[in-house]
């Protein structure tokens, strides 16, 4: 694979151009009344509908199998799995991976998850009973480790999800899979029907819910009931086919942990606009066991593309990350320093945004069969006033890294800016 600045054309045989996709056709808004997409909801993902359409473009047929190596909660290969097209996902964040792969098992029998529920019913009723009055350290309900833990839930509804938690995670179980099942349900409707915050543009937001009418296991059951309603309609060709999500590190992928190729990639890279979805998945990832340490969550945004939170933060403002590869040089370099005038923790953001872009790609190519088409969707961005066009910039990268580039299309402006597009980067493998 290139990697010599050399290598870069001085002009581009590719274009920029706009095009038009509704917004509730190109972000999650599509997804949340229909089947199995419904069931997470992840904000700042793209939608199904934009899935259908970037299949299309790349000429999926039934022999396809499509990569989404930026997963998030899974919509790449949910909308596969709807299509009856082979598809895989790398997620490194813990929860969404769990999301994204329990959110495709759709062999469970719909009559045993209503009895299971049933039981879960009675089960958490009777524990309810039984631990009112007693306070969590008196009832043995274990905290999560959270940096005050106050702030995110009030008592009563701490308590109750704690004796929900506790009520999934024992008892018997008649299908294999069913608990978690319900614990897919219980972060579906954890942030923000059952915490203490409100999804914002950048971060969550905590508000004052001291008088709201909160009922943990009525929005539990209500989710549980829709999630059922879907595997009832479901073709029963649909239940078993091939998709899997993994949990790693997609700038580090042993080709060697995979016994497929693809042919088509589709996904979506954290924009660098500083959304952290480490940082705004914390009370699923400390709710359900999957960080046991206050900085842990830190500490993994540190290692993902777009973090810049906690521990991200430290590391960022000291020194100067340099670029990894020539090409990062040339494209990035001029941008970082004017950035590093007024900000150093913002530049060697910038550069460690497209250091990761750029090994993430690098890693993705022994996974890619020969002429494999890709599909990127990517947000342009303001950082402390100098315009980072991610669009063109990932065009020129691939060009870079030795891949052929097939446009950039235009298709949605975004709110938040001035010229803040978010685009589709095609390329293929040469």
């Amino acid at each position: 694979m290139a990697l010599e600045t050399q290598d870069l054309p001085s002009e581009t045989s590719w274009s920029v151009h706009e095009v038009s996709i509704p917004v509730r056709k190109s972000t999650y808004k599509g997804g949340k009344h229909l089947g199995f997409h419904r069931w997470f909801r992840l904000t700042p993902s793209f939608g199904p509908h934009l899935v259908q359409h970037l299949l299309g473009k790349l000429g999926a047929t039934g022999k396809s199998i499509v990569l989404d190596p930026f997963c998030g909660a899974g919509t790449t290969p949910i909308e596969c799995k709807r299509q009856g097209l082979e598809a895989y996902g790398i997620e490194i964040n813990p929860i969404l991976q769990f999301v994204g792969q329990q959110s495709l098992m759709w062999q469970h029998n719909p009559e045993s998850l209503r009895i299971a529920l049933g039981r879960l019913k009675r089960r958490f009723q009777k524990s309810r009973r039984r631990l009112k009055g007693l306070s969590f350290e008196e009832a043995k309900l274990e905290m999560p480790p959270i940096h005050r833990v106050e702030r995110w839930w009030r008592k009563d509804v701490l308590k109750d999800l704690l004796i929900l938690k506790q009520s999934i995670s024992s008892g018997r179980l008649a299908q294999e899979g069913e608990r978690d099942f319900f614990k897919l349900a219980l972060a579906a409707v954890l942030v923000p029907d059952l915490t203490n915050v409100t999804l914002g543009r950048l971060q969550l937001h905590f508000v004052d819910r001291d008088h709201d009418e909160i009922n943990v296991w009525k929005t539990f059951e209500e989710r549980v009931q829709l999630m059922i309603a879907d595997l009832d309609e479901l073709e029963p060709e649909k239940r078993v086919t091939k998709q899997k999500v993994y949990r790693a590190d997609s700038t580090k992928l042993d080709p060697q942990d995979y016994d497929w190729r693809a042919d088509l990639v589709i996904t979506s890279p954290p924009y660098p606009n500083r959304y952290s979805y480490v940082w705004n998945t914390r009370p699923h990832l400390y709710m359900l066991d999957y960080i046991t340490a206050k900085n842990e969550a830190g500490i993994l945004d540190n290692q993902t593309v777009g973090g810049t939170w906690g521990a991200a933060t430290t590391r960022l403002k000291k020194g100067v990350i340099e670029p990894a590869y020539p090409i990062i040089d040339l494209l990035i370099s001029p941008l970082a320093e004017r950035i590093r005038e007024t900000d150093n923790l913002m530049a060697n953001y910038l550069m460690k945004y497209f250091n990761l872009l750029a090994r993430q790609l690098i890693a993705m190519d022994p996974l890619l069969r020969n002429k494999a088409k890709i599909a990127y969707v990517v947000g342009n961005s303001w950082l402390k006033g100098v315009y980072i066009e991610t669009d063109t910039l990932l065009a020129r990268l691939f060009e870079g890294l030795g891949y052929g580039v097939d446009g950039v299309e235009r298709f949605r402006r975004r709110n938040s800016g001035k010229d803040l597009f978010e685009s589709i980067v095609y390329a293929h493998k040469v």
